[in-house]
C-alpha cells in the first residue's frame, strides 16, 4: 500500500493549573467522554490525578474533531492489549510489530495512518499527533522523591538505565542537575517505548541514549528544542529513530520520539501549541 509522506500533525500542551472548574463544570466535563473512561477516572484517589485524566482524555477527542472534523459524538476511542488509546470505527493503527491496519470499509487505501500519543505529569498534559509515522510522547516534572533521599530514589530505578547513561545521569556535582538528567532519560525511555507499543516486553537498559556532548553538561531551556539525541538498541544505531526534547517551563521536560513509516519523510520541526482548556470545552458534548 502506498503511504502518503508522513508527518506530526499536533503538538500540543495544556497547563492544568489554568483549570479550576466548579463541581457542576468538572462534572459536566466527565460527561463529555465515554462511560468506561469516565468511571476509570472517578476511581482515581486524588482529584489531582482525575483532573489530569480527564484532561488527556479530552484533549484526544478534541484532536479529531479539529484535525479531521469528526463529530465529537461520533468519536469512539478504544484501547489495544498493550493499554494504548486508538480510536476506533476509523483508520487505526496498532503499534505491534505486526502493524496491522483497520480501516472501516468506507476509507480508501491510501488514507493515512493516523498514531496519537497523550502523557500527563505535574501541571501539564501533553499530546502528539502523526499521520504515517509511529510517534510517543512523554512529560515528567522534574521535582524531589518524597520520603526518601535522592540517592535512595536512583537506587531503585538505577537498573532500568545503561552504565553509560547512568555515569551521564550521576556526572554533575548537584543533585538537582542529576534529577534533570535523569528525568531527560526517562522521557525519552517511556516515549520510545509508547511509540514502539510493547510496553513492559521491553527490556530498558537495551535501549541507550546519547546526548551530544553539550547537552550532557546542560539542562535543556525553556521552548529550546533538541534533535541531536541518538537511540542505540543492543549497542547498533538507529538510524530511524528521531526525537525532540525541550522544556514547558523550568520543571516540565518533554520527549516525542517518532519514526517514518512512509519513504517519504515530511516531519518538520515544530514548536508546541499551548492549548486553552476552554477552547475544548466550548466544543465538547454531552455523550
Amino acid at each position: 500500500m502506498f503511504l502518503a509522506p508522513s508527518k506530526i500533525i499536533a503538538r500540543w500542551a495544556l497547563n492544568v493549573q489554568d483549570w479550576n472548574p466548579s463541581d457542576e463544570q468538572y462534572k459536566k466535563a466527565l460527561l463529555c467522554i465515554q462511560p468506561e473512561e469516565r468511571d476509570r477516572i472517578e476511581r482515581f484517589k486524588f482529584f489531582s490525578d482525575s483532573k489530569l485524566a480527564l484532561v488527556g482524555r479530552l484533549m484526544m477527542r478534541f484532536l479529531f474533531y479539529k484535525s479531521y472534523k469528526i463529530p465529537w459524538n461520533e468519536i469512539r476511542f478504544g484501547r489495544t492489549k498493550e493499554n494504548k488509546p486508538i480510536l476506533e470505527f476509523s483508520i487505526k493503527f496498532d503499534l505491534t510489530h505486526d502493524y496491522n491496519e483497520k480501516i472501516k470499509p468506507e476509507s480508501k487505501p491510501n488514507d493515512p495512518i493516523i498514531n496519537f500519543n497523550i502523557s500527563h505529569h505535574g501541571d501539564w498534559v501533553v499530546l502528539v499527533a502523526a499521520e504515517n509515522c509511529r510517534v510517543g510522547i512523554d512529560v515528567m516534572k522534574v521535582e524531589c522523591p518524597k520520603n526518601q533521599t535522592v540517592q535512595e530514589f536512583f537506587e531503585t530505578l538505577k537498573d532500568q538505565f545503561s552504565d553509560y547513561e547512568w555515569t551521564v545521569i550521576t556526572k554533575p556535582l548537584q543533585e538537582i542537575d542529576q534529577l534533570h538528567q535523569f528525568y531527560k532519560y526517562w522521557c525519552l525511555k517511556e516515549s520510545y517505548v509508547k511509540a514502539v507499543g510493547i510496553g513492559l516486553a521491553l527490556d530498558l537498559r537495551t535501549i541507550e541514549f546519547h546526548f551530544s556532548d553539550k547537552e550532557e553538561r546542560t539542562n535543556l531551556s525553556e521552548n529550546k528544542k533538541t534533535l541531536r539525541t541518538k537511540l542505540y538498541i543492543n549497542n547498533e544505531l538507529e538510524h530511524k529513530w528521531k526525537f525532540e526534547e525541550l522544556y514547558l517551563d523550568n520543571l516540565h521536560c518533554v520527549a516525542i520520539s517518532y519514526s517514518a513509516l512512509s519513504d517519504v519523510d515530511n516531519i518538520e520541526e515544530g514548536r508546541f501549541e499551548k492549548i486553552d482548556i476552554e477552547e475544548v470545552l466550548n466544543i465538547a458534548k454531552i455523550l
